[in-house]
């Protein structure tokens, strides 16, 4: 497999394979949303920077971490990603276990990165009385986004997202930290695959250092 349109149809007729799909779906609409949204505000970060990974573990629900427990056992394949992985449940604190620092491309699961990670910089808050706001990244040193917007207008807003994303989820939106959250998801998979003679269902000895 080398797509996540693969993979969602290797577990087509699964819970997990409807899990993925409801998911990417959501995805999708976000990304065609929030790509508006910057383009029309001149929003973007900086050419290459990946600094809010380095500081930051992301908490993501249990949806999420199945796509990307899937995404590092049947696409990328990579053992030492895995075992990164495993080795950061109890890192809290950052950086992402799945951040490359010797890379440009940094993230190493980016087709099935979180919904933080895609809203991040991307979008408006909603402040204290309910208005759309937008801030600039404070790692934005570059200033390659406006430092502070107030909309009128109907804009992507990250609470609504997180809400329609919580309404996917099969733990009523139970959140918990990148690491322990996809570790907790790899044997289930693992399983799954078996059970559906899936070929792929371990990851080589030699890693893809190539993010995907």
């Amino acid at each position: 497999m080398d797509s996540i349109a693969q993979l969602i149809a290797a577990f087509d007729g699964t819970y997990a394979g409807q899990s993925m799909t409801d998911l990417f779906s959501l995805y999708s609409q976000i990304e065609e949303q929030t790509a508006s949204f910057c383009k029309q505000f001149n929003i973007a970060c900086a050419q290459g920077c990946g600094t809010c990974c380095e500081h930051f573990m992301p908490d993501i629900t249990t949806s999420e971490a199945r796509l990307v427990a899937a995404y590092l056992l049947f696409v990328k394949k990579d053992s030492q990603l895995l075992e990164q992985v495993r080795q950061n449940v109890d890192n809290h604190e950052g950086p992402c276990p799945l951040y490359r620092f010797d890379s440009p491309y940094h993230c190493q699961v980016y087709p099935a990165r979180p919904l933080i990670c895609r809203l991040f910089g991307a979008c408006a808050n909603q402040d204290k009385n309910g208005k759309a706001v937008f801030r600039r990244c404070r790692y934005n040193t570059e200033h390659t986004m406006p430092l502070s917007l107030t909309f009128d207008e109907d804009v992507p807003v990250m609470q609504d997202y997180s809400y329609a994303l919580r309404s996917l989820d099969d733990h009523e939106g139970e959140v918990g930290y990148l690491s322990e959250m996809v570790d907790s998801l790899l044997d289930q998979l693992r399983f799954l695959a078996n059970m559906l003679g899936l070929d792929d269902s371990n990851p080589d000895d030699t890693p893809n250092p190539m993010a995907s």
